[in-house]
């Protein structure tokens, strides 16, 4: 364990010695942090035993998701995007139940040994994007503001709208093994969606009031105000957890009231809880990528492979045309926004989550997700700052011939899902 959190310490120490330098060259955080948890696995040099993954790892990686989905709900609320820039809304209500669907459909044909259930449940947990990945494309400004914002609104919001699939699809698999009882599936909707979503409401709800009361008496300051955030966040994944339902859920539902409520005027405090999400992240791809990553590549196969492959590909960049249909977009926009929909941490837990949860087909289920995840760590990280540069050049071009084009229509005031300019590549 000692060695663990050494070499956690030593990654991101070096690593902030040299975060600007980085950010002129395709090399990402994610890359440095998953390469250095792949050096330091077992598999590797043995600096992180697999034994390291019974102290308390799955709880960094669930409290740091936890934390990650209460900000980037908070941050996202539901106001001027859905009336002003309707392409967030085209990417998660349509391209999202499509992604999973064809997931579901390419899965079932490329794992004949996965049940109907087990392959959807796969498909679902590689469904969400990661946006913390995706900084270098949302911070570009070379990349119109429309499209940004669109990016980074999906990526904040499809992990919470992967949660309640997940949770089911789970349910339904574990039925389906008969390691459950019968109506065990509904038992879990109820407890999962239900009563976790009304916790996260009433403390999301609760927390934004009160803060706000306090701060117009002037009785709180701004260290503490970002304290309660995280403290809210917690307690609704902790509550719900106590009722066997889904703290994800919760803390999702929590922190998108409490953005509803009080965002504006919380703006300040959540720079704190973001930050903490940032730092948790960073752990995480260390983590990743000593006791899962490392692991999975002993058992790549060609359908692993493909099924990775088409997961970064057809799968999500099919959709995401069939939802920006209609919409006057583009086609180089379209292909843009279809790849850059990198996989990240929420995926690694729901796959965590999968491993811990006795299904007979979590081995074959896990090694997918985390060679996903790797394959999207290399490939949209080594991409994303030639393909905005690109990008960047077509729209520039286009916008001068064209100024009326879609892409130039203003966006909606920037959310806080994303970091400051400080992780982009510009």
């Amino acid at each position: 364990m000692d060695s663990a959190v050494a070499v956690v310490a030593v990654t991101l120490m070096a690593y902030a010695l040299v975060d600007r330098r980085l950010r002129q060259t395709p090399i990402s955080g994610a890359l440095v942090f998953t390469a250095a948890g792949l050096l330091a696995s077992e598999q590797v040099s043995g600096l992180i035993a697999s034994s390291v993954g019974e102290h308390g790892v799955a709880a960094v990686l669930e409290l740091t998701l936890v934390i990650v989905l209460f900000t980037d709900a908070m941050g996202a609320g539901l106001g001027p995007w859905v009336t002003e820039a309707p392409l967030p809304g085209r990417l998660l209500g349509i391209g999202f139940p499509l992604t999973i669907a064809a997931g579901w459909v390419l899965a079932s044909a490329l794992f004949p040994g996965l049940g109907v259930w087990e392959a959807a449940l796969l498909a679902a947990i590689l469904a969400p994007t990661d946006s913390a990945l995706g900084l270098p494309v949302i911070n570009n400004q070379r990349v119109p503001p429309l499209i940004r914002h669109a990016l980074n609104v999906e990526g904040g919001l499809n992990d919470g709208l992967a949660l309640p699939f997940v949770t089911i699809f789970l349910a339904l698999a574990e039925e389906e093994e008969r390691t459950a009882g019968r109506g065990h599936a509904v038992s879990v909707f109820l407890r999962a969606l239900v009563a976790s979503g009304a916790i996260g409401v009433a403390l999301g709800a609760g927390g934004a009031l009160a803060l706000r009361w306090s701060m117009k008496r002037g009785w709180s300051s701004r260290p503490w105000q970002s304290v309660a955030l995280l403290a809210t966040a917690t307690l609704a994944y902790a509550l719900a957890d106590l009722i066997d339902g889904s703290g994800f859920i919760a803390a999702w539902a929590a922190g998108l009231v409490a953005g509803l409520l009080a965002r504006e005027s919380l703006a300040a405090a959540q720079q704190m809880p973001q930050d903490v999400a940032e730092l948790g992240v960073s752990v995480s791809f260390v983590l990743f990528g000593a006791l899962f990553l490392a692991p999975a590549l002993e058992h790549v196969t060609w359908t692993t492979v493909a099924y990775g492959l088409l997961s970064l590909t057809a799968i999500r960049m099919i959709p995401v045309a069939v939802s920006l249909c209609g919409s006057k977009i583009a086609p180089q926009t379209v292909a843009y926004v279809g790849w850059f929909g990198p996989r990240g941490l929420a995926s690694i837990v729901f796959a965590d989550l999968v491993a811990t949860s006795g299904l007979p087909e979590q081995h074959q289920i896990v090694p997918v997700v985390m060679l996903t995840v790797g394959l999207s760590v290399v490939l949209h990280g080594l991409t994303a700052p030639w393909g905005a540069q690109r990008y960047g050049r077509w729209y520039a071009a286009a916008a001068a011939r064209h100024p009326e084009m879609r892409e130039a229509t203003q966006a909606p005031p920037p959310t806080r899902l994303a970091r400051p300019a400080k992780g982009s590549r510009t």
